[in-house]
């Protein structure tokens, strides 16, 4: 990273550091500050990162962080999806992957993200995929075209072979989706049917 970049980044994590308060972050405010915004301290708890780390990183040294830890400080400094992309940049990494535009706030796919390295999925009412995490993709097989549960159940080859006794799980898992309220079914005409009810 060139001097001018760390710099940059410097110059970045201040700014957005000095725009939040410790009520913007769920914290209690402690004592009186002599400038506005968020303590350095604060930032590396909220980050799970240690303090003489991120003020090292803060000040410009040259040291490395990796998109997981990046992450960490974004979602620290509730920067925007442009914004996270920008920090990555600055730190010379390749930007995070954007959201799906499914209308779920960044902050529930950092949530399911976070979960990582243990699988997890945020899914909707009608079993449709909305935020899966990589461990996710890496032990059921789903590519980026897998968008819904129950399909992905009968036509993902490894998602298959994860359940030993498949054919013997599959009847339990239609009569789950079939057996959920009504308001919380696909239904014929609804704008999930499409997806929902593909064999």
């Amino acid at each position: 990273m060139t001097t001018e970049r760390r710099a940059q980044l410097r110059d970045f994590l201040r700014t957005r550091r000095a725009r939040l308060t410790p009520a913007d972050v769920g914290m209690a405010a402690a004592g009186r500050r002599r400038t506005p915004g968020l303590r350095r301290e604060e930032v590396a708890v909220l980050a799970g990162v240690g303090v003489s780390w991120y003020t090292w990183l803060e000040q410009g040294r040259e040291i490395n962080a990796s998109a997981d830890v990046l992450d960490a400080i974004g979602r620290a400094l509730h920067l925007t999806e442009a914004e996270r992309v920008h920090l990555h940049l600055l730190a010379g990494l390749n930007p995070p992957r954007p959201a799906p535009a499914t209308g779920v706030p960044r902050e529930l796919h950092d949530l399911v993200d976070a979960w990582a390295p243990r699988p997890a999925i945020l899914r909707d009412r009608y079993w449709n995929l909305l935020a899966v995490n990589e461990p996710t993709r890496a032990v059921f097989g789903l590519d980026d075209t897998a968008d819904n549960c129950l399909v992905a159940f009968f036509t993902h080859r490894r998602y298959r072979d994860v359940h030993a006794q498949w054919a013997a799980v599959a009847p339990s898992v239609v009569a789950a989706f079939r057996a959920a309220p009504r308001t919380t079914r696909a239904t014929p005409g609804s704008p999930a049917w499409s997806r929902a009810s593909r064999p």
